[in-house]
């Protein structure tokens, strides 16, 4: 399957037409597709690991699609589309190999190579002069945090003999408090979790539309993956700093959810309610019952689908009115009510409104947290009610109220912006059926 993947990928490098190339990825999310539904191709089993890793393998062919779908733009400009649309296949070579080896080393250097092409997308195809140092900003802060990380596979490959996440999972487990850091802090920050997530509103309000959707649609779920695959070799030192780590997780994650509310501009709100989001993410890694990792699953495959389609929008309205900032766009449903209407859909999936699969995880998550600690699910539950004070402040603000003097300058969606919200919304809502049949 790898070897198809690669080939695919390397195929759409040849192709001015960008058209050809969004074909080819939703060819490879179709095989995916039947290979998933069981129709004699035996393609699930070439992905190596487990059905986490398929669906965010299959989450990054969609998502790089959608990516190209809303950068027709930088075709459009002549702005190097063929270097721009090397970089997403690129990256997505690299998301592929991460999802899909069993062996920590590969994972750890494909890991690290995805932050090349981001670097060069937030450097060379963002917005404001402040690009530079937001890209440089984004690469060292993760790169530092990831040294220890190689260290600890070092350590691990000369203790165990093997960097297999099946063998490390059912070996001798250790509890060693400087093996435990070594291995956590570079999932920690490129979650991000509260205290390591300072560079990432500053790569989402530089980066193109391209960059943020696929930063917070796949890349995110590195650090999130990551923990899943480590936590079973580090359990027994978990155990002691899981009081720490919950309480950097829940306090934290309220923390971002207030800052939300005090946002002037749009994509850096839709940035910090990221940070809310994956500090679930983190409390159902600490937890580490099957519940809980249920919860893990659900959360980071909906929020890439929700977080994605919320930066399409936004960038959607950047292109118009040249602008993010809450205080300028206003009366929005006069002018393009179509768009409001997938404003409307997005803030409530983003909020876990019911048929949303944000609800399903949240409903995991505040289940496993009561088994660990009663006081924990009431700040689970502060941050589900925070996620729907942002939301609703971030659409009432941006689509009633009085015109403001861009409005002449705002259109409805096109035929191609309405498809790529369209298509993010669609397999949001089918994955609440998939996800409760194969979790319950």
């Amino acid at each position: 399957m790898l070897k198809f993947i690669l080939m695919g990928s390397c195929m759409t490098l040849f192709f001015s037409n960008w058209g050809v190339a969004v074909t080819l990825l939703f060819f490879m999310a179709f095989v995916f597709g039947v290979g998933m539904s069981g129709f004699g191709l035996g393609l699930v089993n070439l992905i190596q690991v487990d059905l986490m890793s398929y669906f965010l393998s299959y989450l990054s062919i969609w998502i790089l699609a959608m990516m190209i779908m809303m950068s027709f733009y930088v075709k459009d400009h002549k702005s190097f589309p063929e270097v721009f649309l090397g970089l997403g296949v690129g990256m997505l070579i690299f998301l592929l190999v991460s999802f899909g080896t069993s062996d920590l080393l590969m994972y750890y250097i494909a890991f690290e190579t995805t932050l090349i092409p981001i670097f060069l997308l937030v450097m060379g195809w963002g917005y404001q002069p402040e690009r530079i140092s937001a890209s440089y900003f984004l690469l060292f802060y993760t790169l530092a945090a990831s040294l220890p990380l190689l260290l600890g596979i070092l350590w691990v490959n000369f203790t165990d003999c093997s960097l297999d996440y099946f063998f490390l999972g059912q070996g001798a487990q250790f509890s060693n408090p400087i093996l435990f850091w070594l291995m956590l802090l570079a999932f920690l920050v490129k979650l991000p979790v509260y205290f390591g997530h300072l560079w990432l509103p500053k790569a989402h309000v530089e980066a193109p539309v391209a960059g943020s959707m696929i930063l917070a649609g796949v890349l995110l779920k590195l650090g999130g993956y990551g923990m899943v695959r480590v936590v079973p070799y580090i359990e027994l030192s978990l155990s002691e700093f899981s009081s720490f780590l919950m309480s950097v997780s829940l306090v934290g994650g309220v923390t971002a959810s207030v800052i939300c509310i005090r946002q002037t501009d749009c994509k850096s709100l839709v940035a910090y309610s990221s940070v809310a989001h994956m500090a679930l993410v983190l409390l159902g890694v600490v937890i580490n019952s099957s519940v809980g990792l249920a919860g893990v699953v659900t959360i980071m495959i909906s929020h890439g689908l929700c977080s994605s389609g919320l930066f399409s929008l936004v960038g959607m309205i950047y292109e118009r009115m040249g602008t993010r900032s809450i205080i300028l766009i206003r009366s929005l449903i006069t002018l393009a009510p179509l768009s409001t209407l997938w404003w409307f859909l997005f803030a409530i999936s983003n909020m876990a409104a019911p048929p949303s699969p944000n609800l399903l995880g949240e409903i995991y998550l505040f289940i496993s947290s009561i088994g660990w600690w009663g006081g924990s699910s009431l700040l689970v539950g502060g941050l589900s009610f925070m996620a729907g004070a942002y939301n609703l402040f971030l659409f009432v603000s941006t689509q009633h109220g009085t015109d403001s003097f861009l409005s002449n300058s705002m259109g409805d969606c096109s035929f191609r912006e309405h498809l790529v919200l369209f298509l993010h919304m669609a397999p949001f809502i089918l994955l609440f059926p998939v996800l409760s049949h194969l979790f319950l």
